[in-house]
């Protein structure tokens, strides 16, 4: 917005009253107040008294954002571009006198972002204030407020060196009146937190976060139980207890399971939900470490929860959501928006990924040989991929008369991926965006929300976890930007990671260098270079990929990217969308380790637990070939102006 200039002193703070909008608000938190602040600058404003509508206008700027506890500074900078050196002094200036926590707190951190006069001292005060800030917002029931404020604090006390064992005491205290009966995660955030600073008594909050899981488990509550569970473990490895830590673990991988069990029960018993759960327990499972005794033992039930998914993987195809696709989308909106309306953040996400499936790679040739035989002089002048810059990136192979079965092969999948790409737009216009929409409008989503998700799961190697849930989380908030720029390198580490899993080598060593080359996704998504690829991908998800990422006469998002050839507008196309969709979709479907010992009466043998059904567009071929015809049309139509203007 933008500010008035007006000259404003303490005086004139003072005498707006500014305390009865604190007094007014319910929730003491600058969210709140940046409302009311708003309300009063337009009432100042109508009756003409405009320094009071620049205080208020001022608190309204100061108050409205969301506190970021890890990089407060770089958030808070965006506030300070819209502060004049004036503003600046002013709050300066009234910082002392406002008696609000929550406001001061706000305040002196901005001073400490600004680098003014003092702003040592405004960090210093910034961390005593939001301590006093969380305190009052204290609220088990929604610990999102109060833990923020405490993160906060903690990390400007470690940044400045400044009352930092006075942060981690303020911590336990709030630990030992929740006493792990908490009924959120606030406990189990306040843990984390000592961890990762290692303070605290490890013996002593490890035998608390046992008593949370241990509550967690008897509520049903999987997901809490398996949080603590964890964080017991890793007290138990921060005071290097192994015997302690693995049977943690073992407790943690269990949750799963049993997740999977109460997923089963009740009147919408559901083996699609249930399936993946046990997948991460097997992941879980496998990852145990401990004596040789102990890791056979976590193998063996690793063993038995494959057995039992592969049962409730066959049971799942009978939930399959099936789409089509027609010209009006509007149908296709509702359904889509009802398909994740009024679930839990975890299931809306689940089903949003089982939203539809690739397009089949027989449908797009039954596609591509419907044309030939309608226009059989199409072959004779084969189309060509023009960018943005009218520059010509792909040519579909000249056929003429040739026999050659391979040549020929090449021309049909030029075409089969350059359809493709209408499908998997319109798939993202006319499911994705709108379920994405509706997720969005009923949850307030945090990053963290997706840490289960990629936790165990097979296709985000360890280490990954945090890079998979900030790219997950950025696409799903629609911005693609981020999601584009982190997923597509991750997807590529991701394949390399299940080939080796598969036994592959995704690696080549140049013996005159000395030095080892990972294979990129222009190597590693073909059964030619890495049969294995077969075993881990569907054909229809593989073909997907293909065209998505490293073909030319499809999205080649991948190359296309790594040199700088994709520009602003395009990353908010519905492709980068579909790319998100995608990866969702990867680590939501079960992908097992060892497909050389499921049965092969199995239907999910041949795709090593990846979904074999795909009626998605089914309905669709006769509106697409005329879609075809006329963008090949215009291309030709365009291809020969450029001769023309080259020949003039």
């Amino acid at each position: 917005m933008s500010l008035l200039n007006t000259p404003l002193t303490k005086e004139d703070f003072i005498n707006s009253h500014w305390q009865d909008v604190v007094n007014s608000t319910e929730r003491k938190e600058c969210l709140t107040y940046n409302k009311v602040f708003w309300n009063k600058a337009q009432a100042a404003k109508e009756a003409g008294n405009v320094k009071e509508q620049s205080v208020f206008e001022i608190l309204e700027v100061v108050t409205g954002a969301a506190i970021q506890p890890r990089s407060n500074e770089e958030f808070l900078a965006k506030f300070v571009e819209c502060l004049t050196d004036e503003h600046l002094d002013f709050l300066a200036e009234i910082v002392d006198e406002v008696s609000n926590p929550e406001l001061q707190a706000r305040i002196a951190d901005i001073l400490w972002t600004s680098k003014r006069r003092d702003y040592y001292k405004m960090a210093q005060l910034a961390v005593t204030d939001y301590l006093k800030s969380a305190a009052e917002l204290e609220d088990p029931e929604n610990e999102t407020l109060c833990f923020a404020r405490i993160e906060r604090a903690l990390w400007l006390a470690r940044k400045i060196n400044h009352n930092f064992e006075d942060v981690v005491a303020h911590i336990e205290k709030v630990l030992e009146r929740c006493n792990g009966e908490d009924p959120k995660f606030l406990s189990a955030e306040l843990m984390e937190l000592l961890q990762e600073h290692k303070r605290g008594n490890f013996n002593k909050y490890a035998a608390l976060a046992e008593k949370a899981a241990t509550l967690s488990e008897s509520a049903n509550d999987w997901r809490r139980a398996r949080n603590y569970w964890e964080i017991k473990a890793q007290w138990h490895r921060l005071e290097k207890d192994a015997e302690q830590e693995r049977a943690a673990q073992m407790q943690a991988a269990e949750t799963y399971v049993k997740e999977a069990e109460d997923s089963l029960k009740g009147t919408d018993p559901s083996y699609l939900q249930a399936s993946p759960l046990l997948q991460k327990a097997f992941e879980a499972f496998m990852n145990v470490r401990g004596t040789k005794e102990e890791t056979i033992a976590a193998k063996e039930k690793a063993e038995e929860v494959r057995k039992l998914l592969s049962q409730y993987q066959e049971q799942s195809l009978n939930e399959l959501v099936f789409m089509s696709h027609e010209t009006d989308i509007s149908v296709q909106v509702n359904i889509a928006r009802s398909h994740v309306k009024g679930k839990e953040f975890d299931n809306a996400l689940f089903y949003l990924a089982f939203l539809g499936t690739p397009h089949k790679v027989s449908h797009l040739r039954q596609e591509v040989l419907k044309i030939a035989v309608e226009n059989p002089i199409s072959h004779l002048f084969p189309s060509s991929m023009i960018n943005q810059m009218g520059k010509v990136v792909a040519h579909q192979p000249k056929l003429g008369l040739s026999n050659n079965p391979e040549q020929v092969e090449e021309s049909i999948r030029f075409e089969m991926y350059r359809n493709a790409v209408f499908y998997q737009r319109l798939h993202a216009q006319a499911y994705i965006k709108p379920a994405r929409d509706q997720i969005n409008l009923e949850h307030s989503v945090q990053l963290k929300d997706f840490f289960p998700l990629v936790l165990h799961n097979p296709f985000v190697q360890p280490g990954r976890e945090y890079l998979f849930a900030k790219g997950l989380y950025a696409g799903l908030t629609g911005d693609f930007f981020t999601s584009t720029h982190i997923l597509i390198p991750q997807i590529e580490n991701s394949v390399r990671y299940l080939l080796r899993k598969h036994g592959a080598l995704p690696s080549k060593i140049d013996i005159d260098k000395g030095i080892e080359n990972e294979r990129d996704l222009n190597t590693t998504l073909f059964s030619r270079n890495y049969p294995q690829i077969n075993s881990i991908f569907d054909e229809d998800t593989l073909f997907d990929l293909q065209g998505l990422l490293i073909e030319r006469s499809g999205s080649n998002l991948r190359n296309r990217m790594a040199h700088g050839l994709i520009n602003d507008g395009e990353f908010n196309s519905p492709i980068m969308s579909y790319l998100w969709w995608v990866t969702l979709r990867l680590c939501c479907l079960p992908i097992l380790k060892q497909p050389q010992q499921v049965e092969e009466s199995n239907p999910w043998v041949n795709f090593d637990g990846l979904f074999k059904d795909d009626p998605l567009f089914d309905d669709f071929v006769e509106d697409m070939a005329a879609n075809r015809r006329e963008l090949d049309a215009e291309v030709a139509a365009y291809e020969a102006s450029l001769e023309e203007n080259q020949s003039a």
